[in-house]
């Protein structure tokens, strides 16, 4: 047997269980829907939903800036800056209060 049919079983197989985890993958998406808790990121920014009860808030993270910007989607029409925070004060806020300051 030569190296070429060797290598062909292990390659089918290879491709065979690639082929079931696309197919897997694919079938989270159809269907789905945007709901809160999800997190997404390109770039710079880096965006996530949360159920807010009554309300979605919507959170951005702006690694340039280093703020983190706070939206409540009151329905599906309408989106408020409820805060802006910077980073660096946020985090020593953090450390305070852990503290007891």
């Amino acid at each position: 047997m030569n190296d070429r049919s060797k290598a062909s079983p292990a390659l089918w197989a290879s491709a065979f269980v690639i082929g079931a985890l696309v197919l897997s993958q694919s079938g989270r998406m159809v269907g789905s829907t945007a709901r809160a808790e999800m997190v997404s990121q390109t770039g710079a920014y880096t965006v996530l939903t949360v159920d807010g009860g009554t309300n979605n808030v919507l959170v951005i993270l702006d690694k340039r800036s280093e703020e983190l910007f706070v939206y409540n989607a009151n329905s599906q029409s309408t989106v408020q800056l409820e805060t802006r925070l910077p980073l660096p004060k946020l985090f020593t806020d953090a450390r305070q209060k852990a503290k007891g300051n």
